[in-house]
């Protein structure tokens, strides 16, 4: 690569990083949350720039998101029926609103089949209810879709009824489902209900008819715009599926950058160590969530540690205590699915400091497909992030040939162009392959078959780059499969960069695993 071209990536990364936390975080659309915005508050400045906005979002099959996470796709396209249906007066809205129901009988099937693990955020509860409005709003739409979650929903309903919810919390992120009474207790620092544009809309509605509130009212409404704005559209009532997430962004990429062997590169030091600052200032004994307003969570705090420790930083680790669950650890306690990912990043921490790891080392494990792969997780879809993720924890321990094995996985489903991706090739994705194979030649897995796959990866990575294009590619999974814009860049730009040389870090000389 010539000394422009890794100028170039370097100033583009270097940017991206300074960025990290910024104005609250960037974050691409979302169709579910726009769509109930829209419903329960509308924007003031009127609705058909982001009516407009959302039916050119529908894929010729008639649903929304992407095709290649369909279990992702059944409540935005609910939501956004609804939306069209409720103020929709042209024929091109009417159209899409029949579309949408077609979509929805042809999805029936793959909810009647066992549940996997990455299921969207909140469905025991949104998408009961989604179907129960648009029952009442007289749309012929599939009950059966809830065939699967039904215990699962009820489950739910009964620890909900057992606590006192709070704002800030993730029962609180899905109030949309089940909140009738706008307590403004559960408005958070940021001004929303759970960081959730869609909760946050819901509120507003239920308060609509309260005085008494107009406070409440004004913070909710001035979080709507702020969210809206963090899409980078300038669309009014266009907004994330969450928001803020400025701690997100910065425990993650700066932990990306840990994976990648740049933590520690002497032209990064002036963007990353400010970030480094304000994560170790932002570390709570509790942990960090993914906002300093969002109940802390085991994923971003495990990231925040492994990348606090490898920067020199004195931490405790028994903050993951808050986290542990059997022979795992989960992002919050009391989730119905565990992320193997968030295990995955728990360990690599507790292996960064040589504390010993064999109790949990097994959960893992137990997750690891015949073929070497990792399938999709809670918080990504792709099984590429998954495996790339597991496989960093294995190298170095005595399990290294399961690493091999990942290897193995990862060639035999790169593209013959050089791209990895669930359907066709995408740019993170093949980043992720990318970063895991670097990890695994760096962990003393060599060949030639290996190199062979990197070279060309790196090819195609460095081929489809384009400094100022937009991204729409959504693997991070919410209430519905989103873009973490600076976040996915930063993994993007780490994986098509030349790899670190020798002299640079290299994260596996700082791990010393006990149960190597």
């Amino acid at each position: 690569m010539s000394f422009n071209a890794v100028t170039l990536l370097t100033t583009d990364l270097r940017h991206h990083i300074a960025s990290l936390g910024q104005h609250g975080g960037a974050i691409c659309p979302s169709i579910y949350d726009t769509a109930q915005v829209l419903r329960f508050c509308p924007p003031r400045e009127g609705i058909q720039s982001a009516l407009d906005w959302l039916r050119t979002q529908q894929y010729d099959d008639g649903g929304w998101g992407s095709p290649a996470i369909p279990r992702a796709r059944t409540m935005p396209t609910l939501a956004a029926v609804l939306a069209l249906h409720t103020h929709g007066i042209t024929s091109a809205d009417r159209n899409s609103v029949n579309k949408g129901l077609v979509f929805l009988r042809s999805d029936v099937a793959q909810w009647l089949t066992p549940l996997p693990e990455e299921l969207p955020a909140g469905v025991e509860l949104l998408l009961p209810r989604l179907l129960a409005d648009a029952s009442r709003a007289g749309l012929d739409v599939p009950h059966e879709l809830t065939a699967t979650i039904t215990d699962l929903a009820r489950h739910r309903r009964k620890g909900l009824a057992q606590m006192r919810p709070r704002g800030g919390t993730t029962a609180v992120h899905s109030w949309e489902a089940w909140g009738t009474e706008p307590d403004p207790a559960l408005l958070d620092g940021a001004g929303s209900i759970g960081h959730s544009p869609a909760a946050t809309a819901a509120w507003l509605a239920a308060a609509a008819a309260r005085p008494d509130l107009e406070d409440a009212r004004a913070a909710c409404r001035a979080y709507l715009a702020d969210a809206a704005a963090a899409t980078g559209l300038g669309i009014p009532g266009v907004v994330p599926t969450a928001w803020p997430i400025q701690r997100f962004e910065q425990s993650f990429g700066l932990y990306i950058l840990l994976l990648a062997g740049l933590l520690d590169h002497p032209s990064l030091q002036d963007v990353v160590r400010p970030q480094i600052d304000a994560l170790t200032r932002a570390l709570r004994p509790e942990g960090i969530g993914f906002s300093d307003w969002f109940a802390p969570d085991g994923d971003d705090t495990a990231a925040a540690l492994a990348v606090l420790q490898a920067s020199g930083r004195r931490v405790d680790l028994a903050v993951l205590n808050h986290f542990v669950h059997d022979d795992h650890f989960t992002s919050w306690q009391g989730e119905l699915q565990a992320g193997v990912s968030v295990t995955a990043h728990a360990l690599h921490a507790l292996a960064l400091s040589k504390a010993p790891v064999e109790r949990y080392l097994p959960h893992l494990l137990a997750h690891q497909q015949p073929d070497g792969r990792w399938l999709g997780d809670k918080w990504n879809a792709s099984w590429l992030y998954t495996t790339w993720q597991a496989t960093v924890v294995l190298l170095g321990t005595k399990h290294a040939a399961l690493a091999r094995q990942a290897a193995a996985a990862l060639l035999a489903h790169q593209y013959p162009d050089g791209s990895w991706g669930m359907a066709d090739g995408t740019r993170e994705e093949t980043a992720y392959g990318v970063l895991a194979l670097r990890a695994v030649q760096r962990g003393g897995i060599r060949s030639e078959a290996i190199s062979d796959a990197l070279r060309r990866a790196e090819r195609w990575m460095r081929t489809h780059y384009r400094p100022l294009a937009v991204d729409t590619t959504a693997l991070w999974l919410a209430k519905e499969s989103y873009r973490a814009l600076r976040l996915s860049r930063i993994i993007e730009l780490a994986a098509t960069l030349p790899a670190p040389d020798e002299h640079d870090i290299v994260i596996y000389e700082r791990v010393q695993y006990a149960a190597a």
